[in-house]
């Protein structure tokens, strides 16, 4: 499963909204409520009233009421979906095909330089579960955020997160430190060190050779 780190996911945003303000939040709302692409598109102004989002999710999962984020940081600001609810009550905010909003995710992923492999709208799903989890351990907030109905649909974000720690720690480890024994040619034997017993075996030694 793969995710993007909070460093590409800043990357990905600052392209998609400087080149166009609707696709940049279409694709915010899909990552802070943890949405799938057919979620996001379906959503209409009027499934926004009080400053919350309820989501009808798709394949059997809980429907979600989520309060949408308000932030200084414009990359991660959601209040122009207000204005947007407001003007469009009974269509819906994003009109355009699943195939469509897939050119455009792969297209700015590009542009940010995100690896092939995560150029793909569920991705920002997988990477708030993900996120998730590195703040609060709690595989319940996972669950109730995203709308899942089973846990072991969960789980599969804290095998993302034990796979980020296995590669982190490859990346730290030192292998030029690793003191390497140095083998000895076959048939030489090491020289003993001196010891309590070196003289008086010397000493021995010298007796039987003048006798």
């Amino acid at each position: 499963m793969e995710y993007m780190t909070r460093e590409e996911l800043v990357r990905l945003f600052s392209v998609a909204r400087e080149h166009n303000p609707l696709h940049h939040v279409a694709m915010l709302v899909g990552l802070l409520h943890g949405l799938r692409v057919s979620e996001t598109l379906a959503i209409r102004g009027r499934d926004i009233c009080d400053g919350k989002l309820s989501v009808k999710r798709l394949k059997k999962s809980r429907a979600t009421l989520h309060a949408l984020r308000t932030d200084c940081d414009l990359l991660f600001d959601e209040s122009p979906l207000l204005e947007l609810a407001k003007s469009n009550p009974d269509t819906e905010l994003f009109p355009w095909s699943r195939q469509y909003m897939d050119v455009v995710i792969k297209r700015y992923s590009a542009l940010a330089g995100i690896h092939p492999a995560k150029r793909h709208y569920h991705v920002l799903k997988h990477s708030i579960c993900v996120l998730l989890w590195q703040e609060t351990h709690d595989l319940n907030a996972i669950q109730d955020h995203v709308g899942h109905r089973s846990s072991s649909s969960t789980l599969v974000y804290l095998r993302a997160d034990a796979a980020e720690k296995a590669q982190s720690t490859i990346a730290r480890m030192s292998f030029s430190e690793v003191a390497i024994p140095v083998s000895r040619p076959l048939g030489v034997k090491s020289r003993a060190r001196p010891g309590r017993g070196s003289s008086a075996s010397a000493h021995s030694s010298e007796g039987l050779l003048t006798t």
